[in-house]
């Protein structure tokens, strides 16, 4: 066998995951599961977002080690399914690796993207869904639909001109206070806050935080952290680009984001402008096929679970806790019947929980210099999405030990099989 091959495919399919914004364990999972597949037993794996590393020691002592530094990618929930498939289909077949080559190619062209049109289409109705969500007008979500539109096209430009993320966020926070506001004035939006915090959630680093705290809590603590240092960059660059925007649009129009026109929508229309937010988060991640349909119902089965824990009266904490629990026991449940990565599904649900309008206020806060006002509400809002990472990881954590508890009995009565037949 060659090994060195063997191992330098087994890291381009992980390369290829990781691009994609899989998971730190299931990155090294991949790696992990295909060398054991091939017979290997000797690998370690150090993965972190922007590195992986993966060395193996044969039995004559060999030792083999590929470096590959991550650079790019993006959130592309479709490949990280079709990828996940291709390791499961390799480690059942063990092809030749030639073949397995061959059937990576395959995988590449198969990975789905949306064009440029439903991108835009994207923004708009997450930025209209959750002004909508956020107990806004009809007028406040074409506003905040609007500003999701310009938010687009200045992600789109700074991606053309290669800019960081920090760069990025830093413009389209900007363009989102400043064009809300704008908007407010002109008669065009009764509330510029929620129009604002609709478009916000575009740029939010929900995701990115709950899976900064998963890494932590599972033990992948140097991915964790490096998750959460670009978490605090993004939250800054926001904080600086909205707030200097809204200050300088209260310079210009005066103060209009008064909350006169809000509109306490019940819990079904709260889901139901919370499934349209996740559509777009849907179609912004490259979710495809009728998959979609099931990611929507869960955000709902999500918010619902929510409303309903606090019309109980139970602690804000505390729902939002049950809520993510309730969302990862779909997810994984849908990933074991429809057999893909629970990945989908679990983003899909999460996203009536992603804190936009915490943010939004602790931010609003600092521009007013009420300080002690922004680290109350910063804080409880960083409790809040504590608790979705936890509630994420308690069902999650249980599921993988189940799974690993049935392929222990799996083995066992192999074993037990195999001494009989010897016996006999």
């Amino acid at each position: 066998m060659n090994y060195e091959e063997l191992l330098e495919f087994s890291v381009a399919l992980a390369v290829r995951l990781q691009r994609c914004g899989a998971e730190t364990y299931r990155v090294e999972e991949t790696i992990l599961r295909i060398m054991e597949a091939y017979g290997q037993k000797k690998i370690d794996v150090f993965v972190i977002p922007s590195c992986i590393i993966a060395g193996l020691e044969t039995e004559d002592g060999q030792v083999f080690t590929k470096v590959r530094r991550v650079q790019g990618g993006d959130s592309v929930l479709d490949g990280i399914e079709r990828y996940s498939a291709l390791c499961r289909r390799l480690c059942a077949e063990k092809p030749a690796i030639k073949d397995a080559k061959r059937m990576l190619d395959e995988a590449d062209k198969s990975v789905r993207h949306y064009k440029i049109p439903v991108f835009y289409i994207a923004m708009f109705l997450i930025a209209a869904g959750f002004g909508i969500f956020f107990n806004g007008t009809l007028l406040d979500a074409l506003a905040a639909g609007i500003c999701g539109i310009m938010t687009g096209l200045c992600i789109r430009f700074m991606g053309f001109l290669h800019a960081n993320p920090f760069f990025k966020t830093l413009v389209g926070g900007f363009v989102i206070g400043f064009i809300s506001h704008a908007l407010a004035a002109i008669g065009l939006c009764n509330n510029a806050d929620v129009a604002s915090i609709g478009a916000i959630m575009i740029l939010v680093p929900g995701f990115l935080f709950t899976n900064s705290l998963r890494d932590i809590i599972y033990g992948d603590t140097m991915s964790g952290v490096n998750r959460l240092v670009q978490v605090l960059i993004i939250a800054i660059a926001l904080v600086v680009g909205t707030s200097t925007a809204v200050a300088m649009a209260r310079g210009l129009f005066g103060s209009i984001s008064g909350s006169g026109h809000l509109v306490m929508h019940g819990i079904a229309i709260q889901c139901l402008a919370g499934m349209v937010g996740t559509l777009g988060f849907g179609l912004m991640l490259n979710i495809h096929g009728s998959g979609i349909i099931l990611c929507l119902c869960g955000s709902i089965v999500t918010w619902f679970v929510c409303s309903m824990c606090a019309k109980l009266g139970m602690p804000e904490a505390s729902c939002y806790l049950t809520a993510a629990s309730a969302a990862s026991f779909y997810a994984e449940i849908m990933a074991r019947i429809r057999k893909y990565p629970a990945t989908s599904y679990l983003t899909a649900a999460l996203v009536p929980l992603i804190p936009g309008a915490g943010i939004y206020y602790t931010m609003d806060m600092v521009t007013r210099g009420d300080i002690t006002g922004a680290w109350t509400k910063g804080t409880a809002t960083a409790a809040i999405a504590g608790m979705i990472a936890v509630g994420v990881l308690l069902v999650s954590t249980a599921f993988r030990m189940w799974g690993v508890w049935r392929k222990k009995q799996a083995r066992l009565k192999e074993s037990k099989l195999s001494a009989g037949t010897n016996k006999d």
